[in-house]
């Protein structure tokens, strides 16, 4: 695990400086399963950060029972398919309680089964009735392809190479593609093994910088994750997953009401949003001089909230005030 270095601490550094209205149905499923797929341009010389907004739902149903850790499921297909054999998320996707504390939204990865029960390490237990899907989390490979077929640039070091980044705990995780090993390797473990397999967290997303090369395109297809996101997230920076196909903008997200707000940048939450390559630093303000509101790091004055949340982009959330926090409510336009 690394902290970002100066050459990459730069890039944070310039951060500090750079719709049509929709609504957010609070905890019903989409009438139908929703798929699609997102082309997402990866510029040279830029930054990108990918969300994946389409994944492979192999089962849903209902919570029957819970008994510990243990997650009774009531599913279709009937039978619960294996899902350890290879890395599987459990996400809840609506609640049969309204009140009170609940899972809907959280996702965790499977860690055990047996039969139709399984074991999740979900931040909020579930309550009967509520609904699930379960789908396959994504690796590094998975998503750029184990011999690097997103054509990113390679190296044999570090510093010449295209960088990926994944987050743990707060912490930003360097990895890029050692072209004279042909694999993916860890920044701070050039010489270690291959990390091709290295999962992306559930509610999670990528962010790419690109250092030198042609232009180039990733092409993401499959499901729509149903229901609000509500990520687990650290003190620090973490790369937030959107997995919803339609774009929203910042003030009828709701997100203010999920993340904490300040009086000015350096005790509030920040949100980056990228389009084009660029990203730029967002707080909601709620006093103060200036007023309250959305505004742009390097703005306390001018109203921000039509910032669009784009498909197919992550968000990079600061989380530096109050409790660690951050839901995502699911976005429908009329």
């Amino acid at each position: 695990m690394i902290r970002i270095r100066s050459t990459e601490l730069a890039l944070f550094a310039l951060l500090a400086l750079a719709v049509p209205q929709v609504h957010a149905q609070a905890d019903k499923l989409p009438m139908s399963r929703t798929a699609g797929t997102v082309t997402l341009d990866l510029p040279a010389g830029k930054t990108t950060l990918v969300g994946l907004a389409n994944v492979r739902i192999v089962t849903s149903g209902t919570v029957a029972t819970v008994d510990g850790a243990g997650i009774h499921l009531a599913s279709t297909p009937e039978v619960l398919p294996d899902v350890l054999s290879s890395p599987h998320a459990l996400k809840i996707v609506s609640r049969a309680n309204p009140s009170g504390n609940n899972a809907y939204g959280h996702s965790a990865r499977i860690t055990a089964q047996a039969g139709q029960i399984v074991t999740a390490g979900l931040a909020v237990t579930p309550n009967v009735g509520d609904a699930f899907v379960i789908h396959p989390l994504s690796t590094l490979a998975g998503v750029l392809g184990a011999a690097n077929e997103a054509g990113l640039t390679g190296a044999a070091n570090a510093n010449a190479a295209d960088k990926v980044y994944l987050t743990d705990s707060g912490v930003l995780v360097g990895y890029f593609f050692r072209s004279d090993a042909s694999q993916w390797r860890r920044i701070d473990d050039a010489d270690g093994a291959n990390q091709g397999n290295t999962v992306i967290a559930p509610g999670s997303g990528l962010m790419i910088v690109r250092v030198a090369g042609a232009d180039r395109t990733l092409r993401l297809s499959g499901d729509a994750l149903p229901a609000r996101h509500a990520a687990n997230v650290a003190a620090g920076q973490n790369i937030v997953n959107n997995p919803f196909l339609v774009p929203t903008s910042l003030s009828a997200s709701d997100l203010q009401s999920n993340i904490t707000g300040g009086t000015g940048p350096g005790v509030a939450d920040v949100v980056y949003l990228e389009q084009d390559g660029v990203l730029t630093g967002y707080y909601f303000k709620n006093g103060g001089p200036g007023g309250t509101g959305w505004r742009a790091l390097g703005d306390s004055v001018t109203d921000a909230g039509a910032a669009l949340i784009l498909p197919g982009k992550a968000l990079l959330f600061k989380e530096q005030a109050g409790s660690a926090g951050f839901a995502l409510p699911e976005p429908f336009a009329d």
